[in-house]
């Protein structure tokens, strides 16, 4: 074997080695096919308005199709279900109301997932409650309010949806200011719409619900708190921490439907580079300034939390409800 051909044969299995390595890494590039969106709701509701326009920018950052698949019952249990049935490699994500569904689930049906089998993405959208009064009232503000409910107990009385996050937060906020659950008369209803009314016509005193849904009865009521980290640009009114100072008291409010995207957590441990090009992804479209303008448009929240902190709100919030349930 001459020099030359020595030479030329480490050449071509060199050039051999080279090819199949950058063949392999590409084989192992992801994501490389279709991945599918879990969407453990019906079509046409807010999960999966937002969602699909979500899926739609998303596909064109990782460049391969999203298809959303709906798998409604059991309030998301069904669909929740399904999706960790999956594989883990990262072709499917669960895109839900990550809150309060996931945990309502596990404390109503004990299955045989828990919050931990979710790597929680984002909370993109969600809901806050807010505290109002009738605006014939004199209350300005809600330490004004509850002062009032301290010195006449049983007089005042409060709307809230059955069952619903206002029905808790009236609650967190009665033990804060040092009242029981019965200082005030509580009127439950089985819609918003009846039970904002109910203040604006001034059947009630006090409403606790959706902050989003109370615009069309604005000058109707007066806003006395809203139960959130940070205050609502749509309405002038401070946080309930806040109206808490001169009592010494901080709580954790219970946040509304938080929409948003999970992944399998099997997935983020064994591929943790990929669940965090899905991140970033996410993370990216969410800066998209014309994204997020055809978003608010459809009344749509784009708001970008990160894989840590949604992760600590929705654990934080699954034990609020879980002392509630223990209640009930």
């Amino acid at each position: 074997m001459t020099k030359t051909f020595r030479s030329a044969l480490r050449a071509l299995t060199l050039a051999i080695a080279i090819a199949t390595g950058t063949m392999a890494q590409a084989e192992e590039a992801w994501p490389t096919r279709q991945i599918t969106f879990v969407i453990p709701f019906g079509a046409g509701g807010s999960v999966d308005r937002s969602m699909r326009l979500v899926a739609e920018q998303l596909q064109d950052k990782l460049g391969v199709p999203i298809r959303v698949v709906n798998q409604k019952g059991g309030g998301g249990h069904v669909g929740t279900t399904y999706f960790l049935s999956q594989p883990t490699d990262g072709s499917s994500f669960l895109a839900t109301a990550i809150h309060p569904y996931i945990s309502n689930a596990i404390l109503k049906f004990d299955p045989d997932y828990t919050l931990d089998d979710l790597a929680f993405i984002n909370g993109q959208w969600t809901d806050v409650d807010l505290f109002a009064v009738n605006k014939e009232l004199p209350f300005n503000t809600l330490q004004e309010f509850m002062q009032a409910v301290k010195d006449e107990p049983g007089r005042y009385r409060a709307s809230v949806v059955t069952g619903s996050t206002g029905e808790i937060n009236l609650r967190l906020a009665l033990e804060a200011f040092g009242l029981s659950d019965d200082a005030v008369n509580v009127v439950t209803y089985e819609g918003g719409g009846t039970a904002r009314t109910a203040v604006a016509g001034g059947q009630v005193d006090l409403v606790v619900i959706s902050a989003s849904g109370s615009l069309p009865v604005a000058e109707f009521i007066r806003p006395l708190a809203v139960a959130s980290e940070t205050r609502l640009e749509d309405w002038e009114a401070p946080t309930l921490n806040e109206t808490l100072k001169d009592e010494g008291v901080t709580l954790t409010p219970l946040l509304g439907s938080i929409r948003g995207i999970a992944a399998n957590a099997k997935f983020a441990a064994e591929h943790p580079e990929d669940f965090d090009r899905f991140v970033a992804a996410y993370e990216e479209v969410l800066q998209d300034e014309d994204f997020v303008a055809l978003l608010k448009e459809q009344d749509i929240g784009a708001d970008w939390v990160g894989p840590e902190r949604t992760t600590e709100i929705v654990k934080s919030n699954f034990e609020i409800l879980k002392r509630f349930s223990a209640d009930q």
